[in-house]
């Protein structure tokens, strides 16, 4: 998770919801159960942002090291933003 939103990039949503950033740290196999084929993964250090509702957090999220980790599914992800 980013504490700060990324300079290159923001996001509104329209509803109010808050937007969040993260940089990608690891990624899985990109297997999508439901149409049973793999998908795109985004690439390592990539910022990604998601929309998190009011009613919670999304995703599962753990600390190491007083830094905060989420562990997104493909669909909660808007946007990924490679670096340069």
């Amino acid at each position: 998770m980013l504490r700060e939103p990324p300079d290159v990039l923001t996001l509104h949503c329209p509803r109010g919801a808050s937007i969040r950033y993260g940089q990608v740290v690891m990624a899985g196999d990109g297997f999508d159960e439901g149409s049973s084929s793999f998908r795109e993964m985004p690439p390592f250090e990539a910022i990604v942002a998601f929309e998190e509702a009011s009613e919670g957090v999304e995703g599962h999220y753990f600390y190491r090291n007083n830094e905060e980790y989420r562990i997104l599914s493909l669909d909660s992800i808007i946007i990924a933003f490679p670096q340069p």
